[in-house]
């Protein structure tokens, strides 16, 4: 409002100063008009009567003159017509003192203790001079009044449309007075939507764009409480057990038992570091919005994962065999990181549930735009109940140790290219285990 009020004081300002010159420059056209009128209209002075004008100069009653006819606009004209410098006609006795004797054109001049405006004109062949003069106190009232008048709508409407523009503005920030009431209502615990009784075309975008990183922020808190209980569920049994072990290593009275127990102890800390490392995968992964596609080796990254995780096979003397085609490209737009967790999780899961002494068989196929992960194990199996809850979180089948974390982070996985991940049953029992990719294979 301070700047509505200082603008429109500033035009108000420029627009008085500009109509006053423009009415001044009016009144002067207006002089020179009635100078050159004069001098056209005294071009026979020469044949008045030499005697009279010698006495005085003739001098224009005005007394008889109707003054109701007229403009209130109207003023006061002194005019003077001199020959040969004589001084032939006056329109009053009064002595015009000019301040400049030579002056020609606009000019200013003292008669009867005012200001006079004054426009001399002399005659381009002849002898003729002719002095026209307003008042100046005059003319000053008259251009004030002319001036006012017609600013004078724009001075009563100023308040006016200031106060509408106080209303516009007042109405037109209610919405966002009434967002900014809403945001400070919310707390970290309650991210609701922003509801609004009124939102201007404008607003819109501001509040969709706010309450879409409300639920992003809300969502991001939920996965965030979800990883903290489920660190605290599946670390609370482990670092028992492993308490249970350490105080049994401390109390043994053989060596046998104490080494017994220092076994069982370094066995429940992998145990630990593989539901940590399954949990940071998990976190790295729902935090992840999208996937970043890089040109990879699909065979080389599986290889590799292979080979560093056959010594958990042998362990039960379980081959792994990856069969692929190899005359074919495996170079995919892929993220390696992705199929490295896949791989990890697949096999390892395998291992934990195949015999000893079985095959593990690991199986690519491709397509143009899509890869198929293939995983078949000789284990027990499922049952179909089970199969439709293979990749809930923290869901074991059997007596088998391990998180329940690693089909759910497969599935996390899948979700995220837009996948298809399934489970079937191995003849004659087994369980084998599907993952459609659809990314691109660069040939």
């Amino acid at each position: 409002m301070c700047l509505f009020s200082v603008t429109s004081v500033t035009i108000m300002l420029i627009g008085l100063f500009f109509a006053n010159h423009e009415v001044e420059e009016l009144f002067d056209a207006r002089l020179a008009q009635q100078a050159r009128l004069l001098l056209t209209l005294s071009s026979n002075i020469e044949k008045l009567d030499s005697n009279v004008s010698a006495i005085s100069p003739l001098l224009i009653d005005e007394a008889n003159t109707d003054l109701s006819v007229g403009h209130k606009y109207e003023s006061k004209i002194f005019y003077q017509i001199w020959h040969a410098d004589k001084l032939k006609i006056a329109s009053d006795s009064m002595l015009l003192l000019q301040q400049k004797s030579d002056i020609y054109g606009y000019g200013n001049a003292v008669a009867d203790h005012y200001q006079w405006r004054t426009f001399t004109l002399n005659q381009v062949k002849g002898n003729l001079k002719v002095v026209v003069a307003e008042r100046s106190d005059v003319r000053d009232e008259i251009v004030e009044q002319i001036v006012f008048q017609t600013l004078f709508p724009e001075i009563l409407a100023w308040p006016i449309l200031a106060l509408l523009v106080w209303a516009a503005i007042g109405f037109g920030l209610q919405p966002l007075q009434q967002l900014a009431q809403r945001i400070q209502t919310m707390t970290p615990s309650r991210l609701q939507p922003i509801e609004l009784s009124y939102a201007t075309e404008e607003l819109l975008p501001v509040k969709n764009a706010l309450n879409g990183l409300l639920v992003e922020i809300d969502s991001l808190m939920d996965r965030e409480k979800r990883w903290i209980a489920d660190a605290a569920h599946e670390l609370r049994t482990p670092l028992s057990i492993l308490r249970v072990h350490a105080e049994n290593a401390a109390s043994a009275e053989t060596d046998e038992e104490r080494n017994q127990s220092l076994m069982q102890l370094t066995l429940g800390v992998d145990r630990s570091t593989r539901i940590v490392s399954q949990l940071l995968a998990l976190a790295r992964l729902e935090h992840q919005k999208t996937v970043i596609k890089t040109e990879a080796d699909v065979l080389a990254v599986s290889r590799s994962m292979i080979a560093g995780i056959l010594p958990l096979a042998w362990k039960k003397n379980i081959e792994i065999s990856l069969e692929v085609d190899d005359r074919k490209s495996w170079n995919c737009y892929v993220e390696p990181n992705h199929i490295e967790i896949l791989l990890q999780n697949l096999i390892s899961n395998a291992i934990k549930f195949s015999p000893e002494k079985s095959l593990i068989r690991v199986v690519w196929s491709q397509s143009v735009n899509q890869l198929e992960l293939t995983v078949i194990d000789i284990g027990k199996g499922v049952n179909k109940e089970e199969k439709q809850r293979l990749s809930e979180r923290f869901f074991r089948s059997g007596e088998v140790d391990g998180a329940g974390l690693g089909l759910s982070i497969v599935k996390n996985i899948v979700d995220k290219y837009e996948g298809f991940l399934s489970f079937e049953d191995t003849l004659p029992h087994g369980l084998t285990v599907r993952v459609a990719l659809p990314v691109l294979v660069i040939n």
